[in-house]
């Protein structure tokens, strides 16, 4: 798919003008297709997500709108698997507190450091999910053929 990406088409966009004057430091000269544009090293994904799905075709749009819903959902779940620990932690905590009973306070912290583990891995969900998001776009776009999509 030939979708060409520059700086006279990103101002057309009307990008907010910090990260248009971020893509303009970076990228004056650049004129390339929109892979080449989802490899930039010096923009940021949320950017080049933006950027992408207001040129990209209805039909990639919508598929990886829906991507997106489900890996929310995913995301939610882990985020509530953490609350739900620390929930655990609290009562542990509490119960220990009550009971002042060693074998309590030991299942606190495990439960403690259980939901730590948790809140850590949802922590690197987030911080990895807008790279996988444009492993989705490189995908979808690379694999896209408008003559095949029209027939279904």
């Amino acid at each position: 798919m030939k979708i060409r990406i520059n700086a006279k088409v990103i101002s057309r966009l009307k990008p907010c003008q910090d990260r248009f004057d971020n893509w303009k430091q970076h990228y004056p000269g650049w004129d390339g297709d929109i892979l080449g544009f989802l490899a930039l090293k010096k923009i940021t994904p949320e950017d080049k997500i933006w950027i992408s799905v207001r040129l990209m075709p209805r039909e990639l749009v919508e598929t990886f709108a829906i991507d997106c819903a489900v890996s929310a959902q995913a995301y939610a779940y882990a985020c509530a698997a953490a609350y739900a620990a620390a929930a655990a932690y609290a009562a542990a905590a509490a119960n220990a507190a009550a009971y002042a009973a060693a074998a309590a306070n030991a299942a606190a912290y495990a439960t403690y450091a259980a939901a730590y583990a948790t809140y850590a891995a949802t922590d690197a969900t987030d911080a990895t999910e807008r790279e996988r998001q444009l492993d989705v776009l490189a995908y979808l776009i690379s694999t896209y053929d408008e003559n095949e999509w029209r027939k279904k």
